[in-house]
């Protein structure tokens, strides 16, 4: 086939798969990963008596999996939830005097489970009930993550192996068996696609690894946004074993071609960048950065046992050499675009995890892209030149790449447990709750990604009525950090409430804050204590 009619082929089957991702993309806004940020009533609250309703408001619409609340008597009961858009409303039955936690796991948009805890108090505060762990089992974590390499190795190895051979070998079958390697990569993946099923069900309802036999725990893997992902997996590996058995050339091209969109299908159905707003780019960025991967890493087995076996020419190596170029440009492209929407500074490349694996990646890239430049400006040309050690060479530049790309897959596969910090920021949300018997303030302070922090004021008296203030300043220092008083005055929005935008907190930790507000000219109400804020920059 000529070099065009790949294209063309590649070209049909990303369209197809595009017109999918747009018709995803009016799908509601979400941020992946979803963050706790904001509670009613907020953690350490103290109230008079026992509330009708309780609320959890996340950054992203979230799907409930375990809901506790917990009394001060250790008893637990399993409350009414609804969810409706980012809140979880939660009834619970009349709550006794004393502190009670509630205890919650959901699912957010990118499949992934996380949990919590807040305590509150109802007429007087009390020893505070154990609550239990709502936790990944450590056995659980480590099956996921062993199943992800294998599903890894079933895509990028398995089904770009057999696109390699459907669209570019010259002749079949492959030297050796380096055939059934491809086709083994891609049975092993198969069946880690179907175990993670069941191993997403656990973690989601943060069961042990003993109860993966039990039938909800399937369905429960299944609802979350991770059963799509698992069914184009399957998908793009049944076609791919397909592509290896069918003999006739055209139907084994349609196979691959499929199987590799499938792959792109299958990380932007899921994950954290895959629904970043606008979720038509970061999705078809996904999808490109997949299928780059995909003809590229699965294009090293083949290579090998070719340019090995020596005898049957270099027809593939140089269609390969001709058209590898374009797949590691979109590869470079999509990924400084992916590192930029999920990192929301320069130095959360070490400072966070999801960072810290990044800068491991990238690591491990730039050296595999010096051999793939090594390979293509140096030893293949010697090999057309005939010299006698050039194919020995090349065989083992490959070999070390294909060891590489098993590091890079044995390290990307631990993104699974780090939540990128965009979703931090998130996180990070604080609500701070000042009282006096003269007034109140209820203050809550958002990050806003590379803009400091978004504060929203509320004052009122000390019988919780409205009290119109003439000026309302917040005033911060840390000590401890060597920060002196950084004063803000905050603009009036109407009524009770008043905002301070573009607020920088340079340093994380405990703050003295102090609250001043100016009910009239001869009238001021000072509230201040310590409290813990997060960075701000």
């Amino acid at each position: 086939m000529s070099k065009s009619g790949i294209w063309r082929r590649l070209a049909y089957a990303l369209g197809l798969a595009a017109l999918l991702l747009v018709s995803r993309a009016s799908a509601p806004p979400a941020l992946a990963h979803a963050s706790l940020v904001g509670a009613q009533p907020g953690d350490g609250n103290l109230l008079p008596e026992s509330p009708a309703t309780l609320k959890l408001d996340f950054n992203e619409p979230v799907l409930p999996l375990i809901v506790r609340l917990v009394g001060p008597n250790g008893a637990v009961v399993t409350p009414k939830v609804k969810a409706e858009n980012n809140t979880l409303t939660i009834t619970p039955p009349a709550l006794g005097r004393g502190t009670h936690v509630l205890s919650y796991r959901v699912t957010s948009a990118d499949g992934h489970p996380i949990g919590g805890a807040l305590t509150f108090s109802v007429g007087a505060e009390s020893a505070t009930p154990e609550a239990g762990a709502v936790e990944t089992d450590p056995a659980v974590g480590a099956a996921i993550w062993s199943a992800r390499i294998l599903i890894y190795l079933g895509l990028f190895v398995g089904v770009g192996g057999a696109a390699f051979i459907a669209l570019l070998a010259r002749a079949r079958p492959l030297p050796g068996r380096a055939e059934r390697w491809i086709g083994a990569a891609m049975i092993a993946g198969l069946l880690a696609t179907a175990m993670s099923v069941g191993l997403q069900g656990l973690d989601a309802l943060a069961q042990p690894l003993g109860q993966l036999v039990q039938p909800d725990i399937w369905q429960s893997g299944a609802a979350t946004s991770y059963g799509w992902s698992a069914a184009a997996a399957a998908l793009a590996q049944l076609l791919g074993l397909a592509a290896l058995a069918l003999r006739s050339r055209v139907g084994a091209r349609l196979c691959a071609t499929a199987a590799l969109a499938c792959v792109g299908l299958v990380v932007s159905t899921s994950g954290h960048a895959a629904t970043v707003e606008p979720q038509i780019w970061s999705r078809a960025a996904v999808f490109l950065h997949a299928v780059s991967i995909a003809f590229w890493v699965g294009s090293l087995v083949p290579l090998l046992v070719i340019v090995r076996e020596g005898s049957r020419g270099n027809g593939e190596l140089a269609a390969f050499s001709r058209i590898i170029p374009v797949p590691l440009a979109v590869l470079i492209a999509t990924g400084t675009y992916l590192a930029y929407i999920e990192l929301d500074r320069p130095d959360a490349l070490w400072t966070t995890s999801y960072g810290e694996v990044l800068s491991g990646k990238l690591a491990l890239v730039l050296v595999l892209l010096a051999f793939a430049a090594a390979n293509r400006y140096f030893l293949v040309p010697r090999l057309y030149a005939r010299a006698s050690a050039a194919p020995r060479r090349l065989a083992r530049a490959i070999a070390a790449e294909s060891a590489l790309v098993l590091a890079i897959l044995f390290t990307v596969a631990t993104w699974r447990f780090t939540p990128p910090p965009r979703a931090l920021i998130a996180a990070e949300a604080t609500t701070i709750h000042f009282h006096d018997r003269k007034a109140m303030a209820e203050i809550d302070l958002e990050p806003v990604r590379a803009r400091g922090a978004e504060v929203a004021i509320e004052v009122l008296d000390g019988k919780l009525h409205p009290l119109a203030a003439k000026e309302v300043t917040i005033s911060l220092s840390n000590p401890d950090a060597g920060i002196e008083n950084m004063r803000r005055d905050a603009v009036s929005l109407g009524t009770t409430r008043w905002r301070i935008d573009d607020l920088r907190i340079p340093v994380a930790g405990r703050w003295k804050m102090k609250v001043d507000i100016l009910v009239d000219d001869f009238n001021k109400v000072t509230l201040e204590d310590d409290v813990l804020l997060p960075r701000t920059p």
